[in-house]
């Protein structure tokens, strides 16, 4: 396998963790159970710490009992309606007056519009939500794929930057207390596990950025 392969590989693996683990922070649906198998296949390829409890999750049974039991949990700990002891949102833990829509909210809105992209009008949360944040790494690992079989090593080089600068300023910054906040006040193991799951794979993936080798672009096809 070349290293050129070796990394679209590592990069597939990536963008389907960022977008498994926003799936599996969405309002639990009867696709979880898939949801946290391809979370787990994707933290096995990148021999991820977090493997272990990825794979535990995906294991267990998720009865109709047990996902409304979770769909509570949910409720309780990131929407309301009365006191949100973990809110999903960037601004609360970044923000000295821990509050929503806050100038860090606004700086995770113009990384969106940086590369094209805007909420959907259906989306109904703030732009810092953990869900829309953890899409938008999606996108932009899917961009590296994209810079990675063009062969264009100074887009992938900008990219994987702009990775960085959102993982160090955003998602990465806040989600150690993110997932504080739901281990103490979870009432199932599951969130208790997944926001270990989470927090493990984005630390990881944070530190491992800056060894990202953008030397090892494909070379554009020839006459290209």
């Amino acid at each position: 396998m070349t290293a050129a392969s070796k990394l679209l590989q590592q990069e597939t693996a990536r963008a389907a963790a960022y977008r498994q683990l926003a799936e599996a922070f969405r309002p639990p649906s009867p696709a979880l159970p898939d949801v946290l198998g391809e979370t787990a296949s994707a933290l096995a390829l990148l021999a991820s710490s977090a493997g272990s409890d990825a794979a535990r999750l995906a294991a267990d049974r998720y009865s109709e009992e047990i996902l409304h039991t979770i769909t509570i949990d949910h409720a309780a700990l990131f929407v309301g309606p009365f006191h949100v002891p973990a809110p999903p949102y960037g601004s609360v833990y970044l923000e000295d007056k821990r509050q929503l829509m806050g100038a860090s909210t606004m700086d995770v809105r113009q990384h969106y519009l940086s590369i094209g992209l805007d909420l959907s009008p259906d989306f109904k949360e703030a732009p810092d939500h953990l869900c829309a944040e953890l899409e938008f790494m999606h996108v932009l690992v899917h961009q590296t794929l994209a810079a990675v079989e063009a062969g264009d090593r100074e887009l992938l080089a900008a990219n994987v930057r702009q990775q960085r600068t959102f993982l160090e300023k955003h998602l990465g910054a806040w989600v150690p207390a993110f997932a504080d906040k739901v281990a103490e006040h979870a009432r199932t193991d599951f969130y208790r596990l997944l926001a270990s799951v989470l927090r493990i794979f984005v630390a990881e993936d944070r530190e491992a950025l800056p060894d990202l080798p953008v030397d090892h672009a494909a070379p554009a096809p020839a006459g290209a």
